[in-house]
């Protein structure tokens, strides 16, 4: 049954609750600076922990600006980007000031997003927005797609180098400002290094559904010359010549330039950049990759030989000889980078719609600090639909679920019980009930995750209503706010049991139980834009001893307590 919607009051005094029947908050607490950021930490085990030890639960949304310099808004449906003049906002990041809606991100907008009770967001990184090249720099550019002999260096490019520390820093810059606003509504950051259709080299303006690709820059673009077909629409792209050889090409690292070697310098510097932050929870290496032309199991192989490199993975670099394998793959560069945050890492794109995957299963990924990052979209999401209406979609997303669940228990790692996971993506639609769905499925399994999308932001790849929150009005979509908008508990200390949210009513109970030695009180998130009209919080085992802004609600077990019961109910 769809959720029934709940008139949203953003812009009221915020409720809250104390140990016995939830009281207003009193208006000065609303801009109480945000609780510091622990650290967070994937010790081994399907969960995320915080540097207090309690176990984590994250929700938030994609925030991903997929539109260049060199584009302009067309008049389809979400107005996905497409060739046009050089814009007067930068390029593939988000910024405040921004003349171009669907690139503006503000401080009003990272406090909507705390307010719906969101504590994550997965930030978009693009490669050609961190190392766009030398001025001219094309697809098939001979400086840089010249065939390499395997077993030989590659060229040294001097001034064609396409690297420049410069150029890399005002984009991290630009990407602080976002992080800067994130923080100070206590909401933390993933980094996600974004690409759909290889780059930009790749567009269909014409179509009537119009896109154009985003992440790898031209100059990193080899077709042999191909054609490219421009397919009706950005995912057919996939199985265009031009593209698939342009992503055979990155995945064998057999041309000039050494692709996977500029692509690992770029993470090298954004880890080093971000080391020390607070707020960084990790690094996506690469939204969704893929190569149609391989079977899954070589695919697999490829991919754990990039994340790993040969010294790393032995066996699976030489069961892909013709892949010029780095000593060093992307996951040792960023982990030596970076010796505190997370790394998060994907299969291939088609595990999104079930289909399995052994990375770090038919070989070890010997590595700490990682997590494999999935998403799930149903059998409407392959096809481009994106409104997942059909009822095989329920049974398709939850055997997604199960399986994701099972190769990662089935993953081996340096962290005992393998990596930690989060559903990085699910949504690209407006339909409501799917998303109920998906959340309920995730809430079995305590599993954290990120909506696509925040914001629309252009996007030529989902919905042009996907966004949960209106570009022009900045308000969010009441309807989904129902099911999205969750109480939840963010930081478990001790170990979760059980959790239910009922998205008609807004009712929520959580039962855990709770670990002495934990200092740090258990947080639940109950979400200022979900209650309107405020809430009631009962506890038994324990009591609420404080509360913070976006809903945030300390709770302490009583002394000797096995069990501890958070009840929630709107007024």
């Amino acid at each position: 049954m769809a959720p029934q919607p709940f008139a949203l009051a953003l812009a009221a005094v915020l409720l809250a609750a104390a140990p016995s029947p939830a009281t207003a908050r009193s208006p000065h607490q609303r801009h109480q600076r945000p609780e510091r950021l622990e650290r967070v930490r994937a010790p081994g085990g399907p969960f995320l922990t915080d540097s207090a030890g309690r176990r984590l639960e994250l929700r938030g949304v994609n925030l991903v600006a997929k539109c260049g310099r060199a584009t302009r808004p067309s008049d389809a449906p979400g107005t996905p980007c497409v060739p046009g003049p050089v814009s007067p906002d930068p390029g593939y990041v988000l910024t405040p000031r921004a003349a171009d809606p669907g690139r503006r991100f503000t401080a009003a907008d990272a406090r909507t997003l705390r307010d719906l009770g969101f504590s994550v967001v997965r930030l978009g990184l693009i490669w050609e927005g961190l190392e766009p090249g030398p001025r001219g720099a094309r697809a098939d550019d001979p400086r840089y797609c010249a065939p390499h002999r395997a077993g030989t260096p590659h060229a040294r490019l001097g001034s064609a180098d396409p690297f420049d520390q410069r150029t890399l820093d005002a984009y991290l810059r630009r990407t602080d400002h976002t992080i800067a606003l994130l923080a100070r509504a206590g909401i933390r950051v993933i980094l996600d290094l974004h690409q759909d259709a290889w780059g930009s080299a790749f567009a269909n303006p014409a179509s009537p559904t119009p896109w154009t690709g985003e992440g790898a820059p031209r100059w990193a673009t080899c077709t042999d010359a191909r054609p490219f077909g421009a397919p009706a629409g950005w995912q057919g792209a996939y199985g265009d010549p031009a593209v698939a050889a342009a992503i055979g090409h990155f995945l064998r690292n057999d041309v000039r330039v050494n692709l996977q070697g500029q692509l690992a310098r770029v993470w090298r510097e954004v880890a080093s950049h971000y080391r020390t932050s607070p707020t960084v929870v990790g690094y996506d290496l690469f939204n969704e990759p893929t190569d149609l032309r391989a079977a899954p199991a070589v695919l697999d192989r490829v991919l754990q030989c990039l994340y790993a490199g040969s010294d790393h993975a032995p066996r699976s670099c030489a069961a892909v000889p013709w892949v010029q394998a780095r000593p060093r793959g992307l996951i040792p560069v960023v982990l030596d980078a970076d010796r505190h945050h997370l790394v998060f890492y994907e299969a291939s794109v088609l595990t999104d719609f079930g289909a399995p995957q052994t990375i770090g299963i038919t070989e070890r990924l010997p590595f700490s600090r990682l997590v494999l990052s999935f998403h799930v979209y149903g059998p409407s999401g392959a096809t481009g639909a994106f409104t997942c209406s059909d009822p095989s979609c329920a049974a398709a997303e939850a055997t997604t679920l199960a399986g994701v669940a099972a190769e990662r228990a089935a993953t081996h790692t340096r962290q005992p019980g393998g990596p930690a996971w989060l559903l990085s993506e699910f949504g690209a639609e407006d339909y409501v009930p799917d998303l109920a769905r998906v959340a309920a499925q995730a809430d079995e399994r305590l599993l954290s995750w990120t909506y696509w999308a925040g914001l629309q932001l252009h996007d030529p790849t989902g919905s042009p209503t996907e966004g949960l929150i209106d570009e022009a009005t900045r308000r969010a979509d009441p309807a989904r706010v129902a099911v999205l908008a969750r109480a939840y508990p963010l930081a478990t200390a001790g170990t979760p049991l059980r959790q239910v949210f009922d998205p008609a009513t807004g009712a929520f109970d959580l039962t855990y139980r709770p670990d002495h030695a934990v200092h740090a009180p258990t947080q639940v998130v109950v979400p200022p834009a979900r209650y309107p009209g405020g809430y009631r919080i009962s506890v038994r085992g324990g009591r609420v001893t404080g509360r913070h802004p976006g809903g945030r609600v300390d709770v302490r077990p009583r002394r000797g307590a096995r069990t501890v019961h958070v009840r929630v109910r709107a007024r």
